[in-house]
């Protein structure tokens, strides 16, 4: 293992050479490799929010697609965190064709997995929630939250639309995005909470993966964040006000099965389905970061080049969860998290003189995270 200034470097021979390659001429010129010219929005780019979305449905005339490859994987990702189709499960649920790909495996699975007894109470699926959140920021986002409600409701899934409560007033343009997910969230737990549910699932793809690689290696950033999203993290509530419902210590399980699946995958899950979705025209505004980077990569990704981009990201991977177990073994050794929220460190066994510093910061997180 080694430090190139911003990166750290594991050598591991579970690790391409090539990825290793990338990641170091990464860590040296970021800038030189990369041009960001078009993170930064012009004038002459469309300047307004577009206020309807459209609906898109899988054609009759299409060939058939047989998703069973995508069922496997599936099932093998769940087994990977040790869910089983008797287990609790939400689903964050927008109606796009990501999320609405979500719903058909995960019904699926379910009911493949329990099919010796019974797996349904009335019409839905015993144990899955669908969380659809109205954010109410356009005049027909209600009546889209009520159509995606009635096509997941058609899969055997329960629903509950939740509708946003701006407190502050409706989000700034430059925050929109941010807010909303931070609402989304905080909805997110709530019905979680009140339901006794435990893991939620949400349907990030290879795709968003890049994309967020790409927003990361322009704001510097290190190894940690370029790993990206992790396939699960333990999620708690960050609002404050939010404590009145849902306790302070209630965090669920976010689990992400379809990280290794692409954008073009969730297309086809659809179609070999004949599940119709909806597209948000607000992905295709140049108004937002992550949507002109979407673009840039759709104009210029071959697959050789998005081959090399997730295994340059599963480097990092690799990297931050050796870092990770680095941090756990440190934090069982040194650290004793008591009963009244407070934590007793033994500085002697965590000299600086031995530890990297990446690992400190990521140990310092890790133990806040204990509280």
């Amino acid at each position: 293992m080694e430090v190139m200034g911003r990166i750290l470097i594991l050598s591991s021979s579970s690790s391409s050479s090539s990825s290793t390659s990338l990641l170091t001429s990464i860590s040296k010129t970021t800038h030189k490799c990369f041009n960001f010219s078009f993170l930064h929005h012009h004038p002459q780019h469309q300047s307004f929010l577009p206020s309807s979305s459209f609906s898109m449905s899988s054609s009759s005339s299409s060939p058939t697609i047989d998703i069973s490859k995508y069922k496997q994987a599936f099932s093998r990702r769940m087994a990977m965190v040790g869910l089983k189709p008797h287990h609790r499960i939400a689903l964050g649920v927008s109606g796009g064709p990501d999320s609405m790909a979500l719903c058909v495996l995960t019904a699926g699975w379910k009911s493949a997995g329990v099919n010796d007894v019974s797996s349904k109470s009335g019409d839905f699926i015993d144990g899955l929630l669908a969380i659809i959140v109205d954010h109410g920021l356009r005049a027909e986002s209600k009546e889209e939250a009520n159509i995606v409600s009635h096509r997941v409701s058609q899969m055997g899934i329960r629903c509950e639309i939740a509708r946003c409560d701006w407190p502050s007033g409706r989000p700034k343009q430059g925050h929109l995005q941010e807010s909303a997910r931070e609402m989304r969230y905080k909805i997110f737990h709530e019905v979680c909470a009140q339901h006794k549910i435990g893991v939620l699932m949400v349907a990030h793809h290879a795709d968003d993966q890049a994309e967020l690689f790409i927003l990361r290696l322009s704001r510097n950033s290190g190894v940690l964040g370029l790993a990206g999203m992790p396939f699960t993290s333990q999620s708690f509530p960050t609002h404050t006000h939010s404590y009145s419902k849902v306790p302070a210590n209630h965090g669920i399980l976010l689990v992400r099965p379809l990280l290794e699946f692409s954008k073009e995958d969730m297309y086809k899950i659809l179609q070999g389905s004949s599940e119709d979705w909806v597209e948000d025209p607000t992905n295709q505004s140049p108004l937002f970061t992550r949507n002109r980077i979407r673009m840039a990569l759709n104009d210029l990704s071959s697959s050789a080049f998005k081959s090399e981009l997730q295994a340059l990201i599963s480097t990092c991977r690799v990297t931050r969860a050796y870092i990770d177990q680095v941090c756990y073994s440190l934090i069982m050794k040194a650290v004793i998290v008591m009963d009244h929220g407070y934590a007793v460190i033994d500085l002697q066994l965590l000299c600086p003189s031995k530890i990297e510093d990446i690992c400190l910061i990521r140990l310092t997180k890790a133990e806040a995270n204990q509280r």
